[in-house]
């Protein structure tokens, strides 16, 4: 099966490009971005996009203190067929709209399998995972002494058929957020290692050319070996962390649609 994105007339890129001030924080910028991509969404597709972008309309409206227009978008990505009720509840701005009258009318025509259901609680959780080892990874760059780049385990996105369109909405937001993760985590490697080069040149700075051979305990090079040790350690253990909680769908789970469960 393809993943979400490999069908999408925009394209990966362009709702990369959108959501990026939404993560940034910059709520105003963010709904004229995402709501630049619904007229070519609305005529090319496809349509799990359309209501993707009408609910993350929706979490900014809620988020901006704008109920009425969040209520429209939420309607309106429930009609198209978007249904990640775990978003619903999530997500801060969706959860702004709930005092809305409006809102548990729109939220009781969600209707999701619970095989979607499943899945879309994993996503939910491996989100807040890779925002977990974000943190950590960019943590111990903080006083690394090797110049070596941080490995970055991720875990596949899952590839079964899915019965609704909150799921691969779903899924190609989690493959957001681990690009965001890989930047992330890039960014501050490069950050580490201009502060090794800054402080090689500040120590050679008067150094004598007979001095010691750089070999010994406490010099730069078993500095950065032990350095490198201690984080193949840890990328071992995150690695088999990823794919310890990797997505496996319970065999036999329903794939009939019911109504979602309350928020």
């Amino acid at each position: 099966m393809s993943l979400p994105w490999d069908d999408m007339e925009i394209g990966f890129e362009e709702l990369h490009e959108a959501c990026g001030t939404m993560i940034s924080g910059d709520h105003e910028q963010a709904s004229r971005d995402l709501g630049g991509l619904l007229p070519a969404v609305r005529e090319r597709g496809p349509r799990w996009m359309e209501g993707l972008l009408h609910a993350l309309l929706a979490d900014v409206s809620g988020r901006l203190g704008d109920v009425t227009g969040g209520i429209e978008h939420f309607r309106t990505a429930v009609e198209i067929g978007w249904n990640d009720c775990v978003a619903a509840a999530a997500e801060p701005g969706l959860a702004a709209l709930a005092a809305a009258p409006e809102y548990r009318q729109i939220y009781g025509r969600i209707t999701v399998s619970p095989a979607d259901l499943e899945e879309l609680r994993w996503i939910h959780a491996e989100r807040t995972n890779i925002d977990h080892d974000t943190s950590m990874m960019i943590s111990e760059n903080i006083g690394r002494k090797d110049s070596s780049p941080t490995e970055v385990p991720q875990t596949l996105l899952p590839t079964r058929t899915p019965n609704g369109l909150g799921v691969p909405a779903a899924r190609a937001l989690l493959r957001l957020r681990q690009r965001s993760q890989l930047h992330a985590v890039l960014t501050s490697d490069t950050l580490r290692r201009s502060h090794l080069t800054s402080m090689a040149v500040i120590n050679n700075i008067g150094s004598s050319p007979f001095g010691g051979s750089g070999l010994g305990f406490g010099s730069p090079m078993m500095e950065a070996a032990s350095s490198q040790a201690l984080a193949n350690s840890r990328a071992a253990t995150r690695r088999e962390a990823v794919r310890a909680r990797a997505f496996c769908p319970t065999i036999g789970l329903s794939t009939a649609a019911a109504p979602a469960p309350a928020p």
